[in-house]
């Protein structure tokens, strides 16, 4: 996946991470599931994850727009591009979660084979309906600004990521 991709994906996470930690915080005080309950029942851990992602990718969306240091002029692009990316993370997030299996019910490979499926195929929608904003967007950044929206992510190496990584954010 190209890093211009990549870039766009990470967008999508800033307005999900905000929806995940309103809907975290405007839970009636109930208290977290633990993380060890994670651990042992799959589906929590799926929805756990279709959270953590977006979050993760919001993170990063914002430290990205601190480091560019954007001028006016390219303000507008940021924003048509992020506005973009976060329209499909909240498509992807919602879709993520509906797919999951029943609580309580273990999900069969086939179950995580087409969760996988359906997700990824969100992320490539995503990927090409931001695609026009992105390169706008680059084409507004100067070469010093393309370097920092060209570096790749903590612990990515050129054309191999980590798996924790999310694949939405552009760092």
């Amino acid at each position: 996946m190209s890093r211009s991709r990549i870039a766009a994906l990470a967008a999508v996470a800033l307005v999900c991470a905000t929806a995940a930690i309103a809907q975290t915080a405007g839970n009636g005080g109930a208290t977290p599931a633990p993380k060890a309950f994670e651990q042992l029942d799959p589906v929590a851990r799926m929805k756990s994850m279709c959270i953590e992602r977006f979050a993760r990718s919001a993170g990063h969306m914002a430290y990205l727009e601190a480091r560019l240091q954007l001028t006016p002029d390219q303000q507008p692009q940021w924003d048509k591009w992020r506005q973009a990316v976060a329209t499909g993370a909240q498509k992807e997030r919602a879709d993520c979660q509906a797919d999951l299996p029943a609580a309580g019910l273990r999900p069969t490979a086939l179950d995580r084979d087409s969760h996988r499926e359906k997700t990824m195929a969100a992320m490539v929608e995503t990927l090409q309906a931001a695609r026009p904003a992105l390169e706008a967007l680059y084409r507004s950044l100067t070469p010093d600004q393309r370097l920092v929206f060209d570096r790749p992510l903590h612990g990515e190496h050129e054309g191999h990521r980590r798996h924790h990584i999310p694949q939405s954010a552009p760092l």
